[in-house]
């Protein structure tokens, strides 16, 4: 069975597996990506430094068995795991976050002891004022490698749908540099989906959205 896992750097796709020409079949953008063989430290490093350049949309890295890639991601990787949500409310809108110059999806880190969908609906509440949820099922897992006082951290991020209402004040977290949120009709994604993440445009199109 084949294996791939995609992970996000910069904010282009990082993607691993036993298959590059069985990954590429499918995802024909892919074929553009660099390529590297083996799972050595090395062609991570330098799969993330191209992924630095402007002009270069992803890259692959293939290595024979999915143990040999993950357990290069556990040797070079601090792990950190982190939950949110995509809110509806009774209308159909979702709710979407404005932080650092992005429109974003509200979530936040593990803290100790809390399961991970208590981290969610945790995550949500304070980022945006919303008191009143139902989590519902889970949507996806999206992974994120950054540089943190000069660790490099992959993140896994864990995606519920949630029900809330309208009736709830929106009370952004400013102190998390949350400037607005904001409920959006899908008629109205359009702008919002042109100025966000990735990942994030992925976790939407998890839940059949498109714009």
């Amino acid at each position: 069975m084949n294996f791939f896992q995609k992970i996000y750097y910069n904010d282009k796709p990082l993607i691993i597996t036993t298959d590059k020409d069985a990954y590429i079949r499918q995802n024909p953008a892919a074929a553009d990506y660099s390529l590297f063989e083996g799972s050595a430290q090395r062609n991570f490093t330098q799969a993330l430094r191209h992924m630095e350049k402007p002009h270069l949309k992803g890259a692959i890295i293939e290595d024979t068995t999915a143990d040999a890639l993950q357990n290069a991601l556990s040797s070079l990787f601090t792990p950190l795991d982190a939950a949110g949500g995509v809110v509806y409310n009774e209308d159909g809108a979702i709710l979407m976050i404005y932080r650092r110059g992005k429109w974003d999806l509200p979530k936040g880190k593990l803290d100790e002891g809390e399961n991970i969908d208590e981290c969610a609906l945790r995550e949500v509440r304070e980022e945006t004022g919303l008191q009143n949820l139902t989590l519902n099922e889970k949507i996806i897992d999206t992974y994120h490698i950054y540089v943190q006082n000069q660790e490099q951290i992959l993140k896994r991020t864990a995606w519920y749908k949630m029900q809330g209402t309208i009736s709830d004040a929106l009370l952004p977290q400013k102190e998390e540099n949350i400037m607005e949120a904001r409920w959006v009709h899908e008629a109205d994604l359009t702008p919002i989906a042109a100025r966000t993440y990735e990942a994030i445009r992925e976790v939407l199109r998890e839940v059949g959205l498109s714009w």
